[in-house]
Formats: C-alpha cells, sequence, structure tokens
C-alpha cells in the first residue's frame, strides 16, 4: 500500500486572486498517482468550514481516504468569533477522517493514531522563562495562536491534555505497527536550527519532545508525521522515520508560485505491507 504524504497546505493563504488553487491541484496528483491513501498534518485553511470543504472534496475527486489532523490554523477563531477553539476542534471531530476522532485501521497490521498536538514551550531558548514564552511576543512580532486559539487552559495544559489522549490511543494499539501523526514538531531537528535571536524565542511554539519520546516508549510507531514548520525533511531515530513534509506558503516556495508544480515536491511518499 501506498500513503502520500503533505501538511500546511493553507489552502485559503495559498489562494490566488481569491481562488483556492491547491486542492484540485493536489487531487489531480493523487489522481495521477498510485497512492491509495493520504494524509495531511495540519493547517488546511484558517477556516475549519474550508478545512472540512476541502477534506470532503479530496475525498470526493480523488475517491481515496485522506486522514487528516487539525493544525493551529484550522481551530483558530478569526472567521467564528462566536465559538472557542473548542468548539471548533469538536466540529472538526465529527468528520471521520479526522484523527482527533478515533484511530484509523489502515490493514491488519497498521493503524493511524493523531492530533494536533500543541507546545511546551522546551523547543526555545532555555534564556526565557515560561512567563516570557506566555506573552507569545517578540520584537514587536506576535505569535497569532495567542489571538486566535482560545482555550480554555493554558498553553503547557493543553500539550498535556494531547499527549495523554495520544499516549491513551497508543496503549489500545500497541499490538499494531502506527503511523502516528501531529501537527506539532516531536523533535528538535525539525526546529529552526542554528536559530537567530527570533527563533531562539519563537521555536518554543512548534512542539515538544514529548511527542518524539512516544516513539521510545512505544517502538512498534515506525512513521511520526507533523507540519507546522514549513520544512520537508526527513530523520530516522531508532526504528521510527520522523517524516516533515509541508507545502508552506507560495512566498516560500523557491522557483515558481504553481501548486501543480511544487505538490510533487512536496508529497512524502511511503509503502506500507
Amino acid at each position: 500500500m501506498k500513503i502520500g504524504i503533505l501538511s500546511d497546505i493553507h489552502v485559503d493563504i495559498n489562494a490566488s486572486q481569491g481562488k483556492d488553487t491547491v486542492t484540485p491541484a493536489l487531487c489531480s496528483y493523487i489522481n495521477n498517482s498510485t497512492v491509495d491513501l493520504f494524509i495531511i498534518a495540519g493547517d488546511i485553511a484558517s477556516n475549519y468550514l474550508l478545512t472540512l470543504e476541502t477534506i470532503t472534496t479530496i475525498e470526493k475527486q480523488t475517491g481515496i481516504p485522506c486522514l487528516f489532523v487539525p493544525g493551529n490554523h484550522d481551530i483558530w477563531t478569526e472567521y467564528h468569533p462566536d465559538m472557542t477553539s473548542w468548539d471548533i476542534y469538536h466540529a472538526l471531530q465529527k468528520h471521520p477522517h479526522n484523527l482527533a476522532s478515533a484511530s484509523y485501521r489502515i490493514n491488519d497490521n497498521w493503524t493511524a493514531i493523531g492530533d494536533i498536538g500543541w507546545y511546551d514551550y522546551r523547543f526555545g531558548s532555555n534564556t526565557y522563562t515560561v512567563k516570557d514564552f506566555d506573552r507569545m511576543q517578540y520584537d514587536g512580532r506576535v505569535w497569532q495562536d495567542s489571538i486566535q486559539a482560545k482555550w480554555d487552559r493554558s498553553t503547557i495544559e493543553m500539550h498535556t491534555f494531547f499527549l495523554e489522549k495520544l499516549e491513551n490511543q497508543l496503549k489500545e494499539q500497541k499490538d499494531k505497527n502506527i503511523i502516528l501523526v501531529t501537527h506539532v514538531l516531536p523533535i528538535t531537528a525539525f526546529t529552526v536550527q542554528n536559530p537567530p535571536p527570533l527563533w531562539e524565542y519563537f521555536n518554543a511554539f512548534m512542539g515538544s519532545p514529548d511527542y518524539g519520546k512516544l516513539a521510545e516508549k512505544y517502538p512498534r510507531i515506525k512513521y511520526a508525521i507533523c507540519g507546522h514548520v514549513h520544512y520537508r525533511k526527513e530523520v530516522k531515530q531508532r526504528d521510527t522515520n520522523f517524516i516533515c513534509s509541508c507545502l508552506g506558503y507560495t512566498a516560500e516556495w523557491s522557483d515558481n508560485d504553481d501548486p501543480g508544480e511544487e505538490i510533487p515536491k512536496a508529497v512524502k511518499i511511503i509503502e506500507i505491507d
């Protein structure tokens, strides 16, 4: 079985003259490939209704399941100020292929488990305190989750919630080979390396090493997929392949602004038995 992996497609931010060009290009790519299943590791859109519409369109036009987890953008309240991020998270859970709803049995040997995850500041420089990071501001720049992600508990408590939720599922599926999907980063190798001062601070909001440690505790996690940082990297640690395969923003693409050309460069394909 072949599985396509992508993250951070941002169909709204990447729209051209108000038109979504990413979803048609992604559907075309899938239809011209031999993948049997697709996984998107979050940041589909900054409006949860558009996120759901995008997943529905992909599945309808390709005829294959498209598993996903929300990203931080997907639970933003910008377009729904009457809702909390919990309201949006639960609305997204109604989609059966949202891994935040339940694990997905791929076949007799493989299961996909996932959720958005959150961050606990430990990827940031230890020269800052928790209070410093709680401000989510550096040199006039604001981390937008501080405005748009409206939870009912602290940042670190949100990380603990998602970590415990994932581990409970891992315990239930420990006899299977596992594809673990989070939006946030699980390992330091995917953070901004040799960071300038700005990213010594903002790396704090990239994820947590606790998600990577799950692969040590549950060695049947064969793949750990993430997004968020807009990188395209792969690292193998022990028996786990960590994959960060993001489409990212049009402005970040090196030599074009055509998603039809960029998507094949960004998609990672894995094969499982």
